[in-house]
């Protein structure tokens, strides 16, 4: 029987097949946590293993980094800029806080500031970034931005 044979037997297996199935496979009992469809899944990665062969230490390293790398470029998609003329508001401590955008700078409660962060600064009396403050660089903004250009 070929690898792909044996895989889409899994499919095929009722329970106790499969777990005399991890019997033969692993020295141990499969986990009472793993689901069938992880075990199905445990015993195909294993049946490709024993096929193909294992991937070495530094291969599996490079797979580490291209995740981390993918989910790196993933956090820098959502824009943290705003338009001059944007309004923002954020509750603080009960507190609603309103913020306009200006072409050098923003208004807070009449007061002309260098930068968002210079008014969550003066709001919060600690350093603060600015945009995530006002929740520019949130993942829901991402997705309000793909709902509204749809």
């Amino acid at each position: 029987m070929d690898i792909e044979e044996k895989i889409s037997a899994l499919e095929q297996m009722k329970t106790p097949e499969l777990r005399l199935e991890w019997r033969n496979a692993f020295p141990r009992p499969a986990p009472a946590s793993f689901s069938l469809p992880l075990v199905q899944r445990a015993l195909a990665a294993h049946y490709q293993e024993r096929e193909a062969g294992r991937l070495t230490m530094a291969e599996l390293r490079q797979l580490g980094a291209l995740g981390r790398k993918d989910e790196r470029r993933k956090e820098r998609r959502v824009s943290t800029e705003a338009k001059p003329g944007a309004w923002l508001s954020r509750t603080w401590h009960g507190e609603m806080h309103e913020v306009v955008l200006l072409e050098n700078g923003c208004e807070y409660r009449g007061q002309t500031f260098s930068s968002l962060s210079a008014v969550a600064s003066h709001i919060t009396g600690a350093r603060w970034s600015g945009p995530r403050f006002f929740g520019l660089n949130s993942p829901r903004l991402g997705e309000l931005k793909v709902a509204a250009n749809s």
